[in-house]
């Protein structure tokens, strides 16, 4: 299978189990290591150092790094501080975050468009050596900010892009686009028409330019089982107000606003009972080897070149997922 996988973190569980993932993922054949910066669970810049010392050739991503939070100085910094640590294996993922969270620290994400292509310039430009100057930044002006050294290679940015404009300026300017999990094939692929569209109308030629996306990965040998370990995944990405477009459109009837109001209370079981077993075999990969073989082949059909997959589940069967994992890059 034309493929490649990595392996996502959500900061759920403890770093240890996470290092521990990481490295059996790697040894299984995963090629990338993606951590994410979730509000109030575990932090991604230092979990990626850990993942960085802890294996070999994988590229790790912390992701998704919220110009609304990362002043872009030090998120320069601490990037290029990770890629001095292993040259050639760090990218970046840049994205608004979640509004949710976003507001519940005292944040509100206005102009998103705009406050993200502000940063990836002033990232760029950071990385390239030179006294930086945007006094007319949105968010964050810079009035001759400068590092002292620079990473040995470039850093990719990815963008974690939803909406129809995010999706437009991804495809403008960014190294590549990683769309959210708990998308629908289907929807996947209407994203990445979007990014295409974009770089057409920049005159952009897309050779090169990545195409990620997580995806819920839930495998066992009981259907059930693997179905219910995803419910609480797909319920937490649901508290996004911009994945509503793509529940609408799979015409899957899910009663977003309750998953939402369900989220904000922390109340993971009730948000996790308004998910459907249609819900989850829309929105994610999940079931027994054989199923999620077939759900990997079609989310790479969709365009995604690189499928990013958020492992749920017993240590069983996570296990279980690793192998899968191995054969599907193995034909």
């Amino acid at each position: 299978m034309n493929i490649r996988l990595g392996i996502s973190f959500d900061g759920f569980i403890p770093y240890p189990e996470s290092i521990d993932l990481a490295r059996r993922a790697v040894e299984a054949g995963a090629g990338s290591l993606w951590m994410a910066e979730h509000l109030g669970y575990r932090e991604a810049m230092v979990s990626s150092m850990g993942f960085l010392a802890a294996t070999t050739d994988a590229v790790v991503v912390p992701t998704a790094v919220s110009p609304y939070l990362w002043h872009p100085t030090p998120t320069a910094m601490a990037l290029a501080t990770l890629a001095e640590a292993a040259p050639g294996r760090v990218a970046v993922a840049v994205g608004l975050g979640n509004p949710l969270f976003l507001r519940e620290s005292g944040v509100e994400p206005v102009k998103p468009v705009r406050a993200m292509g502000e940063y990836i310039d002033s990232l760029r430009s950071l990385w390239a050596g030179e006294p930086v100057r945007r006094e007319d930044a949105m968010l964050h002006p810079l009035a001759g900010a400068r590092m002292g050294f620079e990473p040995p290679q470039p850093i990719p940015i990815y963008v974690a892009a939803m909406r129809k404009q995010m999706l437009d300026l991804t495809g403008r300017v960014a190294d590549g686009v990683v769309l959210s999990g708990g998308l629908s094939v289907d929807y996947v692929r209407r994203s990445l028409g979007l990014c295409e569209a974009g770089a057409a109308k920049a005159g952009r030629d897309l050779k090169g330019f990545r195409k990620a996306g997580y995806v819920f990965f839930g495998v066992s040998r009981d259907r059930r089982e693997a179905f219910d370990a995803l419910r609480e995944k797909i319920a937490f990405v649901m508290r996004n107000e911009a994945i509503r477009e793509n529940i609408d459109q799979s015409g899957i009837a899910v009663d977003h606003d309750g998953v939402v109001a369900a989220i904000a209370k922390r109340d993971f079981a009730a948000a996790s009972s308004l998910i459907s077993d249609e819900a989850v075999r829309a929105f994610a990969i999940g079931g027994t080897p054989s199923d999620c073989a077939e759900g990997i082949r079609a989310y790479a059909e969709a365009g995604l070149e690189e499928l990013v997959l958020l492992v749920s589940g017993t240590a069983e069967n996570q296990q279980l997922a690793l192998e899968v994992i191995r054969q599907c890059l193995e034909r």
